[in-house]
Protein backbone atom coordinates (compact mmCIF):
# COMPACT_ATOMS: atom_id res chain seq x y z
CA UNK A 1 0.00 0.00 0.00
CA UNK A 2 1.31 3.05 -1.13
CA UNK A 3 0.66 7.13 -0.39
CA UNK A 4 -1.38 7.37 -3.04
CA UNK A 5 -4.03 4.73 -2.25
CA UNK A 6 -4.29 6.49 1.59
CA UNK A 7 -5.43 9.50 -0.06
CA UNK A 8 -7.62 7.51 -2.18
CA UNK A 9 -8.97 6.14 0.88
CA UNK A 10 -8.92 9.25 2.90
CA UNK A 11 -11.42 10.59 -0.02
CA UNK A 12 -13.54 7.73 -0.06
CA UNK A 13 -14.12 7.70 4.05
CA UNK A 14 -14.85 11.47 4.11
CA UNK A 15 -16.86 11.10 0.83
CA UNK A 16 -18.85 8.62 1.75
CA UNK A 17 -19.54 7.52 -2.03
CA UNK A 18 -16.79 6.45 -4.59
CA UNK A 19 -18.67 8.50 -6.99
CA UNK A 20 -18.05 11.41 -5.09
CA UNK A 21 -14.43 10.56 -3.83
CA UNK A 22 -13.89 10.10 -7.53
CA UNK A 23 -15.17 13.17 -8.68
CA UNK A 24 -13.56 15.02 -5.67
CA UNK A 25 -9.62 12.64 -6.72
CA UNK A 26 -10.44 13.72 -10.43
CA UNK A 27 -10.31 10.07 -11.27
CA UNK A 28 -13.23 7.95 -12.67
CA UNK A 29 -15.30 5.96 -10.65
CA UNK A 30 -14.13 2.17 -11.79
CA UNK A 31 -10.38 2.54 -10.93
CA UNK A 32 -11.15 4.29 -7.58
CA UNK A 33 -13.23 1.11 -7.05
CA UNK A 34 -10.46 -1.27 -7.73
CA UNK A 35 -7.97 0.09 -5.92
CA UNK A 36 -10.25 0.29 -2.43
CA UNK A 37 -10.95 -3.58 -3.40
CA UNK A 38 -6.91 -3.97 -3.76
CA UNK A 39 -6.46 -2.32 -0.13
CA UNK A 40 -8.83 -4.81 1.22
CA UNK A 41 -7.23 -7.94 -0.52
CA UNK A 42 -4.17 -6.87 0.73
CA UNK A 43 -4.92 -6.09 4.38
CA UNK A 44 -7.21 -9.13 4.56
CA UNK A 45 -10.33 -6.65 5.87
CA UNK A 46 -13.33 -5.10 4.79
CA UNK A 47 -12.74 -1.74 5.59
CA UNK A 48 -15.96 -0.07 4.43
CA UNK A 49 -19.50 -1.41 3.86
CA UNK A 50 -22.88 -0.04 1.60
CA UNK A 51 -25.75 1.34 3.94
CA UNK A 52 -28.26 2.44 1.19
CA UNK A 53 -26.27 5.03 -0.82
CA UNK A 54 -23.47 5.86 1.53
CA UNK A 55 -20.81 3.46 2.30
CA UNK A 56 -19.73 3.36 6.24
CA UNK A 57 -16.03 2.50 7.45
CA UNK A 58 -15.62 -0.66 9.52
CA UNK A 59 -14.08 -1.04 12.62
CA UNK A 60 -10.87 -1.82 10.28
CA UNK A 61 -11.46 1.18 8.31
CA UNK A 62 -12.34 3.63 10.54
CA UNK A 63 -8.49 2.40 12.20
CA UNK A 64 -6.93 2.38 8.42
CA UNK A 65 -8.45 6.27 8.24
CA UNK A 66 -7.07 7.34 11.26
CA UNK A 67 -3.37 6.39 10.42
CA UNK A 68 -4.03 7.40 6.66
CA UNK A 69 -4.56 11.06 7.90
CA UNK A 70 -1.41 10.91 9.63
CA UNK A 71 0.99 9.69 7.37
CA UNK A 72 -0.04 11.61 4.61
CA UNK A 73 -0.28 14.75 6.72
CA UNK A 74 3.64 13.79 8.20
CA UNK A 75 4.64 13.14 4.43
CA UNK A 76 3.58 16.55 3.57
CA UNK A 77 5.28 18.20 6.25
CA UNK A 78 8.03 16.88 5.13
CA UNK A 79 7.98 17.93 1.62
CA UNK A 80 7.08 21.05 3.17
CA UNK A 81 10.33 21.22 4.91
CA UNK A 82 13.01 20.16 2.33
CA UNK A 83 11.32 23.13 0.02
CA UNK A 84 11.83 25.37 2.85
CA UNK A 85 15.59 24.14 3.41
CA UNK A 86 17.58 26.67 1.71
CA UNK A 87 14.96 28.96 0.14
CA UNK A 88 13.59 30.78 2.50
CA UNK A 89 9.95 29.75 4.33
CA UNK A 90 7.80 28.73 1.53
CA UNK A 91 5.18 25.93 0.97
CA UNK A 92 1.36 25.84 1.40
CA UNK A 93 -0.72 27.50 4.37
CA UNK A 94 -4.11 26.46 5.00
CA UNK A 95 -6.21 28.98 6.85
CA UNK A 96 -9.69 28.23 7.64
CA UNK A 97 -12.55 31.23 9.32
CA UNK A 98 -15.72 31.93 10.25
CA UNK A 99 -17.97 34.40 8.80
CA UNK A 100 -18.16 36.59 11.65
CA UNK A 101 -14.27 36.38 11.84
CA UNK A 102 -13.17 36.92 8.31
CA UNK A 103 -12.70 40.70 8.11
CA UNK A 104 -9.08 40.06 10.26
CA UNK A 105 -7.83 37.60 7.65
CA UNK A 106 -6.96 39.98 4.94
CA UNK A 107 -4.76 42.53 6.88
CA UNK A 108 -2.96 39.74 8.56
CA UNK A 109 -2.26 37.72 4.85
CA UNK A 110 -0.83 40.88 3.30
CA UNK A 111 1.58 41.87 6.29
CA UNK A 112 2.30 37.89 6.38
CA UNK A 113 3.23 37.73 2.72
CA UNK A 114 5.42 41.07 2.89
CA UNK A 115 7.36 38.56 5.19
CA UNK A 116 7.22 35.43 3.40
CA UNK A 117 6.57 35.81 0.20
CA UNK A 118 7.04 32.08 -1.01
CA UNK A 119 4.13 31.19 1.18
CA UNK A 120 0.93 30.49 -0.79
CA UNK A 121 -2.56 29.92 1.08
CA UNK A 122 -5.64 27.61 0.77
CA UNK A 123 -8.43 29.54 2.89
CA UNK A 124 -11.87 27.85 3.91
CA UNK A 125 -14.56 29.42 5.24
CA UNK A 126 -17.19 27.68 7.56
CA UNK A 127 -19.23 27.98 10.57
CA UNK A 128 -17.30 26.41 13.80
CA UNK A 129 -18.45 23.04 13.31
CA UNK A 130 -17.07 22.73 9.88
CA UNK A 131 -13.52 24.27 11.25
CA UNK A 132 -13.94 22.03 13.87
CA UNK A 133 -14.07 18.88 11.41
CA UNK A 134 -11.23 20.59 9.24
CA UNK A 135 -8.59 21.01 11.87
CA UNK A 136 -9.23 16.95 13.18
CA UNK A 137 -8.59 15.95 9.81
CA UNK A 138 -5.56 18.55 8.91
CA UNK A 139 -7.44 20.20 6.29
CA UNK A 140 -6.28 23.33 8.38
CA UNK A 141 -3.61 24.38 10.41
CA UNK A 142 -5.30 27.63 12.02
CA UNK A 143 -8.48 29.16 12.28
CA UNK A 144 -9.75 32.12 13.39
CA UNK A 145 -13.13 31.85 15.03
CA UNK A 146 -15.67 34.44 17.15
CA UNK A 147 -15.58 33.50 20.91
CA UNK A 148 -17.24 31.65 22.99
CA UNK A 149 -16.57 28.65 20.88
CA UNK A 150 -17.42 25.18 21.27
CA UNK A 151 -13.97 23.82 19.89
CA UNK A 152 -12.32 21.23 21.99
CA UNK A 153 -8.54 19.99 22.14
CA UNK A 154 -7.99 23.88 20.80
CA UNK A 155 -5.19 26.54 21.80
CA UNK A 156 -6.71 29.95 21.75
CA UNK A 157 -5.57 33.22 21.05
CA UNK A 158 -8.12 35.69 22.14
CA UNK A 159 -7.99 39.04 19.69
CA UNK A 160 -9.66 42.72 20.29
CA UNK A 161 -12.69 42.28 22.40
CA UNK A 162 -15.30 44.53 20.28
CA UNK A 163 -19.07 45.74 21.37
CA UNK A 164 -22.32 44.75 18.95
CA UNK A 165 -24.40 47.32 16.68
CA UNK A 166 -27.84 47.03 15.46
CA UNK A 167 -28.23 46.93 11.95
CA UNK A 168 -31.40 48.19 10.26
CA UNK A 169 -32.71 48.99 7.18
CA UNK A 170 -32.00 52.39 6.35
CA UNK A 171 -35.53 53.87 5.45
CA UNK A 172 -36.97 52.42 8.26
CA UNK A 173 -38.17 54.40 11.53
CA UNK A 174 -35.37 53.22 13.95
CA UNK A 175 -32.57 54.19 11.50
CA UNK A 176 -32.93 57.54 12.99
CA UNK A 177 -32.02 56.60 16.35
CA UNK A 178 -28.07 57.19 17.16
CA UNK A 179 -29.14 54.59 20.13
CA UNK A 180 -31.62 51.76 20.85
CA UNK A 181 -31.83 50.00 24.12
CA UNK A 182 -30.91 46.18 24.73
CA UNK A 183 -34.66 45.39 25.92
CA UNK A 184 -36.37 47.52 22.89
CA UNK A 185 -34.51 45.26 20.42
CA UNK A 186 -36.45 42.31 21.59
CA UNK A 187 -39.49 43.48 20.33
CA UNK A 188 -37.66 43.66 16.10
CA UNK A 189 -37.87 40.86 13.80
CA UNK A 190 -34.73 39.74 14.48
CA UNK A 191 -32.07 37.66 12.55
CA UNK A 192 -29.19 36.09 14.79
CA UNK A 193 -26.21 36.10 13.47
CA UNK A 194 -25.83 32.86 14.33
CA UNK A 195 -27.12 29.38 14.75
CA UNK A 196 -28.10 27.52 18.53
CA UNK A 197 -25.13 25.93 19.56
CA UNK A 198 -22.63 28.35 18.62
CA UNK A 199 -21.22 31.13 20.80
CA UNK A 200 -22.80 34.26 19.79
CA UNK A 201 -26.15 32.94 19.31
CA UNK A 202 -25.85 31.72 23.25
CA UNK A 203 -24.62 35.02 24.33
CA UNK A 204 -26.83 36.86 23.14
CA UNK A 205 -30.13 34.82 23.73
CA UNK A 206 -28.47 35.13 27.25
CA UNK A 207 -28.24 38.59 27.47
CA UNK A 208 -31.97 38.85 26.05
CA UNK A 209 -32.73 36.59 29.38
CA UNK A 210 -30.75 38.64 31.76
CA UNK A 211 -33.18 41.26 30.70
CA UNK A 212 -36.40 39.38 31.42
CA UNK A 213 -37.13 39.39 27.50
CA UNK A 214 -36.57 36.97 24.46
CA UNK A 215 -35.85 38.32 21.16
CA UNK A 216 -38.10 37.99 17.87
CA UNK A 217 -35.95 35.64 16.38
CA UNK A 218 -37.32 35.29 12.46
CA UNK A 219 -33.79 33.76 11.00
CA UNK A 220 -30.82 32.45 12.00
CA UNK A 221 -28.09 32.82 9.52
CA UNK A 222 -24.17 32.52 10.36
CA UNK A 223 -22.85 34.16 7.09
CA UNK A 224 -22.76 38.12 7.88
CA UNK A 225 -22.67 39.08 3.74
CA UNK A 226 -26.12 36.99 3.55
CA UNK A 227 -27.07 38.95 6.62
CA UNK A 228 -26.56 42.69 5.45
CA UNK A 229 -28.30 41.51 2.04
CA UNK A 230 -31.52 40.51 4.46
CA UNK A 231 -31.19 43.39 6.41
CA UNK A 232 -31.25 45.41 3.20
CA UNK A 233 -34.23 43.55 2.04
CA UNK A 234 -35.66 44.67 4.99
CA UNK A 235 -36.13 41.22 6.01
CA UNK A 236 -35.65 42.29 9.38
CA UNK A 237 -32.75 43.25 12.05
CA UNK A 238 -29.71 41.78 13.56
CA UNK A 239 -26.57 42.52 16.38
CA UNK A 240 -23.75 42.07 14.97
CA UNK A 241 -19.82 42.68 15.91
CA UNK A 242 -18.65 46.17 15.62
CA UNK A 243 -16.11 45.21 12.89
CA UNK A 244 -18.09 43.09 11.04
CA UNK A 245 -20.68 46.20 10.66
CA UNK A 246 -17.76 48.06 9.97
CA UNK A 247 -16.81 45.99 7.29
CA UNK A 248 -19.89 45.39 5.40
CA UNK A 249 -21.42 49.20 5.21
CA UNK A 250 -23.93 50.08 3.00
CA UNK A 251 -26.26 52.76 2.01
CA UNK A 252 -28.98 50.52 2.53
CA UNK A 253 -28.67 49.56 6.40
CA UNK A 254 -28.24 51.52 9.10
CA UNK A 255 -25.63 50.56 12.18
CA UNK A 256 -27.33 51.75 15.51
CA UNK A 257 -25.01 51.91 19.04
CA UNK A 258 -26.90 49.45 21.64
CA UNK A 259 -27.42 50.80 25.03
CA UNK A 260 -28.14 49.15 28.37
CA UNK A 261 -25.92 45.99 27.95
CA UNK A 262 -22.19 44.92 28.05
CA UNK A 263 -21.88 42.37 25.54
CA UNK A 264 -19.31 41.50 23.67
CA UNK A 265 -17.02 39.33 22.09
CA UNK A 266 -13.47 38.90 20.08
CA UNK A 267 -12.47 36.75 17.66
CA UNK A 268 -9.80 34.29 18.33
CA UNK A 269 -7.13 32.23 16.42
CA UNK A 270 -7.03 28.65 17.01
CA UNK A 271 -5.19 25.62 16.27
CA UNK A 272 -5.13 22.04 17.63
CA UNK A 273 -3.44 21.50 21.21
CA UNK A 274 -0.48 18.75 20.81
CA UNK A 275 -0.62 18.68 17.26
CA UNK A 276 2.68 19.24 15.16
CA UNK A 277 2.45 22.99 12.77
CA UNK A 278 4.06 23.70 10.01
CA UNK A 279 6.87 26.75 10.12
CA UNK A 280 4.16 28.77 7.74
CA UNK A 281 1.23 28.08 10.48
CA UNK A 282 3.56 28.72 13.71
CA UNK A 283 5.14 31.96 11.81
CA UNK A 284 1.37 33.27 10.59
CA UNK A 285 0.27 32.60 14.40
CA UNK A 286 3.30 34.58 15.77
CA UNK A 287 1.64 37.71 13.66
CA UNK A 288 -1.48 37.56 16.12
CA UNK A 289 0.41 37.66 19.60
Amino acid sequence: MDIRQLRYFIAIAEEGQITSAAKRLNMAQPPLSQQLKQMEDELGVTLIERSGKRMELTEAGHTLYRQALSIVHQMEEALSEVKETGEGLRGSLSIGVSALSAYYLPEHIRQFQQQYPLITYKVWKGDTQLLSQWLERRTIEVAIVRLPHSLTNCTTIPLEEESFVLIVPADTVHASRPRIHMRDIAALPLIMPSIPGLGIYDLIHKEFSRLGTSPHVICECPDISLIVSLVAAKVGASIVPRSAWETHRSDQIKGIEIEGTAISSSAAVVWQTGRHLSKAATRFIETFT
